[in-house]
């Protein structure tokens, strides 16, 4: 086993690696979006009710952010192989489970399954990259084909999903992962090499609950709100008390002398503020995504694979913003980088609140150019400023910032359809991902041009700062 010093130079396993990443983070990305729109097919071949439809929509998101922090703990700890190999072995499970399940609990518990995989494989592909890639231009490059998979996969999962739905079935939508991620497994264990951190996080069993507990209170209080039909739901209490955790843990973590997540890092205006940035981005683009998704099936009368086509110009924007965000770097500072594409976002997101028909088309087009800028260059932002010795949990904000953001977008945007739906009680379908999906998408855009203009003022501000000036002085 090796420690965090990075081979002399590059070979041909690195390559191997890199190709493998790039895979392995396409089918996660694919597995956060695909299966919205299975969701009509599943909610008719397995019965399920509102509630089960929108936890199997974000719970995949939402356990990734549950176990994320662990999950980098023990990859320090336990070895970043070892991690990554369990990893695609509970993917590979979960996913025949999935296309099994015979009624909604289990698809929800294989669902989980499938966001601890997840959160294994990101953990140990951060600290694996920072330790294997010598020279800051070949780990960008490693840390770039990574983020691109998944961006990649995200964005093109509603057509994979359509199609698969279409000439398959829905299980087909999750059993496809199996072959891709078993030749994967077994690529793994040629290319990767064993490595563990010398100075890791302390194995904290009260750090591990209380970020547990922060997470998974705070959406779950979400996602009860306004839900009339659902008293079991704690609603503002469960919020209250997730804030409470997160506060309890961020006590406990100033007091290690290593903390199990160093949350001293979000003392960095611009890693603090680029994290926020992803997080809302990626709730807005997850929420619209799905909102529009179930519209055109639900509403529409689309087929699966038709809404693929329809949303395409959604996924090959991203993928392209994801491309032209590094590539603005080169003359601009990376926060005027994320703040265009902040506004573009907003831009496009009012777009497709606001003018339907060709208008929504071009608003999904534009919206998915700016989240891709804002997805690329926020990451970059995340992982620069952090100090050599902090990558690992700079990765674990980074990601979080990814999935709680994607979870907390549909759980919001889909409980506000509900609530905006004009029939009061129990709402048809057509209620919620019409009217009710409207004005969801109406207020969603309204809010986030506010928190864009605030944004931008926060991250123009960072420039001005020491750090800020050494950014731009790199990034020229």
């Amino acid at each position: 086993m090796t420690t965090d010093a990075p081979p002399r130079s590059p070979d041909r396993t690195l390559y191997g690696a890199l190709a493998l990443f790039g895979t392995v983070m396409f089918v996660g990305g694919t597995d956060m979006t695909k299966v919205t729109v299975a969701l009509p097919a599943l909610t008719g071949a397995l019965g399920l009710d509102l509630a089960q439809t929108l936890w199997i929509a974000d719970v995949y998101a939402l356990a990734v952010g549950v176990v994320l922090v662990p999950s980098a703990v023990a990859a320090d700890r336990l070895g970043r192989r070892r991690i990554y190999l369990l990893g695609l072995v509970v993917a590979v499970v979960s996913a025949l489970l999935a296309g099994l399940a015979a009624d909604g609990a289990v698809m929800i518990a294989a669902r989980i399954g499938q966001g601890i995989g997840s959160a294994l494989l990101i953990a140990a592909t951060v600290a694996i990259i920072r330790v294997s890639f010598p020279g800051l231009r070949s780990r960008a490059l490693a840390y770039g084909v990574w983020t691109a998979g998944f961006s990649a996969g995200a964005a093109s999962g509603p057509l994979i999903g359509g199609a698969v739905v279409d000439l398959a079935g829905w299980p087909w939508v999750f059993w496809i992962n199996v072959p891709v991620l078993s030749l994967c497994l077994a690529a793994a264990l040629v290319v990767l090499r064993e490595s563990s951190n010398p100075d890791p996080p302390v194995a904290d069993v009260l750090s591990a609950v209380l970020s547990a507990a922060a997470v998974g209170l705070i959406i779950a209080g979400l996602k009860g709100v306004g839900r009339p039909d659902a008293t079991e739901w704690f609603g503002p209490p469960a919020v209250a008390a997730g804030l409470v955790a997160a506060a309890l843990f961020t006590v406990r973590q100033l007091r290690l002398p290593r903390p199990f997540l160093d949350v001293r890092l979000l003392n960095r205006g611009l890693l603090a503020s680029a994290a926020v940035v992803i997080a809302v981005t990626m709730g807005v683009f997850n929420g619209t995504l799905y909102l529009l998704t179930l519209r055109y099936q639900a509403v529409d009368g689309l087929s699966p694979l038709e809404t693929g086509i329809v949303l395409l110009p959604l996924a090959a924007a991203m993928a392209v913003g994801g491309f032209v965000g590094p590539a603005a770097q080169r003359w601009f500072v990376q926060q005027h980088v994320i703040v265009a594409g902040l506004g573009t976002a907003a831009v496009g997101l009012l777009a497709v609140a606001t003018v339907p028909g060709t208008g929504e088309t071009v608003g999904t087009a534009v919206l998915g150019l700016g989240s891709g800028v804002v997805m690329a260059i926020g990451a970059n932002a995340v992982m620069s400023s952090a100090p050599q010795d902090r990558t690992a949990d700079a990765g674990a904000v980074q990601e979080s910032a990814f999935a709680l953001g994607g979870g907390t977008g549909i759980a919001v945007l889909g409980v506000l359809a509900v609530r905006y739906a004009p029939s009061d009680g129990d709402p048809p379908v057509h209620e919620i991902y019409g009217a009710g999906a409207e004005t969801a998408l109406g207020t969603a855009a309204f809010l986030y041009a506010f928190f864009a203009l605030a944004a931008a003022i926060v991250l123009l501000g960072t420039v001005r700062t020491r750090d800020g000036r050494r950014s731009q002085a790199r990034n020229r």
